[in-house]
């Protein structure tokens, strides 16, 4: 099983408009679409659209927090729920001729007992895992080493963890040897103060095994302790690209689960990366196109 931690959710209404959005005007919607959505739902989701076997932890409250658990249960969606007493945040995409908009508050502050009662479900969901995926934002009121407590929990147990976070929460992750970081560019950056080249050394010469560096729709950086590979993913004409980071992930997951090699396993991701950017909603892919594209991704050593 793949177990997912996202703790930054939302509620999701994603507006297509068949006109290019005017500021100061009204704007009607041709289309509207509400779901359950954030970095961990849409790793999990994506995951069970490959065919693979992956279990959400997760944080809601309030109405839309009701909203959120209901749009999973009728998903039949694998989740573990910590409810906490803040309203779940909401987030809009709108999509417009040429053009995507997103508009997205912060993930509301946990309390120190919701905080430990999220690492509870971990310690509970832990035994049954494969791998460990850490993805998203950690929300206020948790610690700066909040992803380093479960990934060193995970390391213990003997379970790999992929890591998908930014700054503080990245770097003390970091120190507990997952056995992926993948992370953007420019997060990268902020982190660490170094290009993309030093600073995957840098992480790989604190215990990491692989890093890989998306680059938005440019090629994917794949470097182990002695290789360094190329991943180019195609060009596709994006509906909405919002969440293909996410695909990718949940595509390197599944094809490492399934006993493929670090390079074909984002190789695979980056095919998911660009099948998501077909579709309207963030966190969602088509097998077909996933396949489709998978040919097309190419692979080069340097």
């Amino acid at each position: 099983m793949i177990l997912v931690v996202g703790l930054s959710p939302a509620w999701q209404r994603t507006l297509e408009f068949s006109q290019d959005i005017q500021l100061g005007e009204v704007n009607r919607a041709r289309r509207v679409t509400e779901t359950a959505s954030g970095k961990g739902v849409n790793v999990a989701r994506v995951a069970r659209q490959l065919g693979g076997d992956s279990r959400l932890i997760t944080v809601v409250g309030g109405l839309r927090g009701d909203l959120f658990a209901r749009a999973l249960k009728k998903e039949s969606f694998p989740v573990r729920i910590v409810r906490v007493a803040r309203e779940t945040r909401p987030c809009q995409t709108l999509i417009a001729p040429g053009a995507v908009t997103e508009l997205v508050e912060e993930t509301r502050r946990l309390t120190p007992r919701e905080a430990a009662a999220v690492v509870a479900a971990f310690a509970a969901e832990l035994p049954r895992a494969k791998f460990v995926i850490l993805t998203g934002s950690v929300p206020p009121g948790c610690s700066a080493g909040f992803y380093a407590r479960l990934a060193r929990a995970s390391w213990r147990a003997g379970v790999p963890v992929l890591l998908d976070a930014q700054g503080d929460q990245l770097m003390n992750a970091v120190r507990e040897k997952p056995f992926l970081v993948k992370v953007n560019r420019s997060e990268l950056a902020m982190a660490t103060g170094r290009s993309c080249e030093s600073a995957a050394r840098q992480l790989l010469a604190s215990g990491v095994k692989w890093v890989a560096i998306s680059r938005g729709p440019k090629s994917v950086l794949v470097f182990g302790k002695t290789e360094k590979w190329v991943v180019t993913p195609p060009v596709v004409a994006a509906v909405n690209p919002i969440g293909s980071g996410d695909a990718m992930m949940a595509g390197i997951a599944t094809a490492l689960d399934r006993g493929q090699a670090m390079v074909e396993a984002v190789r695979f991701g980056v095919a998911c990366g660009a099948a998501n950017a077909l579709t309207a909603t963030s966190g969602e892919v088509r097998r077909a196109d996933v396949m489709r594209l998978l040919r097309r991704v190419t692979v080069r050593r340097v």
